[in-house]
């Protein structure tokens, strides 16, 4: 039975539980990048996890491996004033009982609340081992960087 779209112009999803757990998932893999803490950061993942980004495709086979690379990447981050990251939008554009796929733009922010650079990635969550999580980014710099956030000085 195909799905009819809603008077907000959403398709309803039989999915809705799957899709709000994957959320929160994807919101706690935000806010575990803003701790700077790279071991929480990487158990909002799932293992192999992958990312696809300028060209190269990494694999990271556990969480061990992910925290010893990732630890010179975010200090790499932190040197160029970066501070948090914030969702500009996120968008599910499939979604399964065990799987959904979100299209993001993030921004980075420096301490003044400054963009550092705009980023558009798919993100694909899955729930596996009890848990969703992560299991594969794409994504690609958007550009606009060094553009002042609204009302910034």
């Amino acid at each position: 039975m195909p799905s009819t779209v809603a008077s907000s112009g959403v398709v309803p999803s039989p999915h809705g539980p799957a899709v709000e757990s994957a959320l929160a998932a994807l919101n706690e893999f935000l806010a575990a990048l803003n701790s700077h803490d790279v071991r929480r950061w990487a158990e909002t993942l799932h293992y192999p996890h992958i990312r696809i980004h300028e060209g190269a495709v990494t694999v990271w086979g556990d969480a061990e491996t992910y925290v010893r690379e990732a630890e010179p990447e975010l200090a790499q981050l932190l040197a160029t004033g970066w501070v948090r990251s914030v969702w500009e939008s996120v968008t599910v554009v499939q979604a399964a009982p065990a799987q959904v796929h979100a299209q993001v733009r993030f921004l980075r922010l420096d301490q003044h609340g400054r963009r550092l650079g705009v980023f558009d990635s798919i993100y694909v969550l899955t729930h596996r081992d009890g848990r969703w999580g992560v299991l594969a980014r794409i994504g690609f710099d958007a550009g606009a960087t060094a553009v002042e956030a609204p009302g910034g000085d």
